[in-house]
């Protein structure tokens, strides 16, 4: 119905032998929420991307992507200075730009019985074409200026309007959500109006859930918590680790993984996809297990049984600390601090760069990288990590 209402495609008579039809297909999907629970029914008309001829069928398919730090040093800002915020999802929204390429589909069987043989040429780009990220993005970021706001040059997809009235609103794009958060309520509602008139949304209210992550406002304390229980609990489920006793830590300081060659585990084994399950949480919310997770992430290709121990370690460390977040609303502004171990690595003898930075009490900004030199001193190793944490400071 939506595709109807928009206009996505044109029916065309026949068949155009000069232009290849892109086959499409449904997509159904459920949708849940930052505790895990079900929220509603998705389904998406998706084309087979992978079939584009580049140069013929698009040039360029980037777009910008507001970064992770930016997201929770709003949320940061929010919380010690009271900021309003809300939360606003666009529909529908890789077909809210027109195609930039003259491009011709193939409707899936159940659009329309009369077009299924025929070719449809493409009016607004669909899911899984090369370019609709690319020109859904520079569409929103057209909308947005006209109302006025001023786009951050650190960051591309933070915007912030300086009203008389309204004071000052923040809007932050994270791909087809937007986060409106504001020094008054009636500003962060003209933005919305404003939005809503140009595409059609879905007003999520006061912000509780952000890409994944559960946001808790204790208005009283002047905290905002940002965690990731629901994906947290789908990871201790499906590997089944709800009952064993939590650990204290998630990985001891005197473990030194290596690549012995000895207890490999067999392919189509579930390590790497437990790693990287933990290293999503480990870079928005949990950096308390970026250490571990990436000493893990090393030995994702070829896993051996004490690596996967040390996985389930962490798990066993999640057990205990599921509700584990950031908290934000403490009175210092930005602080970092960094530091490195010395020829850690010991198949490379490389070192490791630990940083991380806060703003208002709350982690914004961390990692946990090797170094991709040999360090000849401790003096040099951390010259290099404070190398490191300057350029992300910046």
């Amino acid at each position: 119905m939506a595709h109807k209402k928009l206009g996505t495609w044109s029916h065309i008579k026949g068949r155009d032998k000069k232009h290849k039809a892109v086959k499409t297909r449904f997509v159904f999907d459920i949708k849940h929420d930052a505790e895990g629970k079900m929220t509603r029914y998705t389904a998406r008309l998706v084309a087979q991307g992978f079939n584009q001829v580049p140069e013929c069928d698009f040039d360029e398919t980037w777009a910008l992507v507001s970064n992770a730090a930016t997201k929770r040093s709003l949320f940061s800002v929010a919380a010690a200075t009271g900021l309003e915020g809300h939360h606003v999802d666009v529909k529908t929204a890789f077909v809210i730009a027109k195609m930039d390429k003259e491009m011709y589909i193939k409707p899936p069987n159940g659009v329309d019985p009369k077009v299924v043989e025929e070719m449809c040429r493409l009016n607004l780009p669909l899911y899984g074409k090369q370019q609709a990220g690319r020109l859904c993005a520079f569409k929103l970021d057209k909308e947005l200026k006209e109302m006025g706001p001023v786009r951050y040059k650190v960051d591309p997809y933070l915007y912030a309007w300086f009203h008389p009235v309204h004071w000052r609103v923040f809007i932050l794009v994270a791909v087809v959500e937007l986060i409106v958060a504001g020094e008054k309520l009636n500003g962060v509602e003209a933005v919305k109006r404003f939005v809503s008139a140009k595409f059609e949304v879905r007003d999520m209210g006061e912000v509780k859930d952000f890409i994944g992550m559960r946001v808790m406002r204790n208005w009283a304390a002047k905290t905002l918590t940002l965690s990731n229980p629901g994906h947290t609990a789908t990871v201790l489920e499906a590997i089944r680790k709800e009952k064993e006793t939590p650990n204290k830590t998630p990985m001891a300081s005197w473990v030194k993984l290596t690549k012995t060659g000895a207890g490999l585990l067999p392919e189509g084994n579930r390590c790497a996809g437990l790693v990287g399950s933990l290293l999503y949480l480990s870079t928005t919310t949990r950096p308390d297990i970026a250490f571990a997770v990436g000493v893990l992430s090393r030995f994702m290709s070829c896993p051996e049984e004490n690596h996967m121990r040390k996985a389930k370690g962490v798990l066993r460390y999640l057990r205990g600390t599921t509700r584990l977040g950031a908290v934000y609303g403490g009175s210092e502004l930005l602080q970092g601090f960094v530091d490195a171990d010395w020829a850690g690595d010991i198949e490379g003898r490389r070192s490791t760069t630990g940083f991380v930075f806060t703003c208002h009490g709350g982690p914004i900004s961390w990692a946990r990288k090797r170094q991709s030199t040999v360090s000849s001193s401790m003096a040099e190793a951390e010259y290099v990590a404070v190398a490191m944490a300057t350029k992300e400071l910046l």
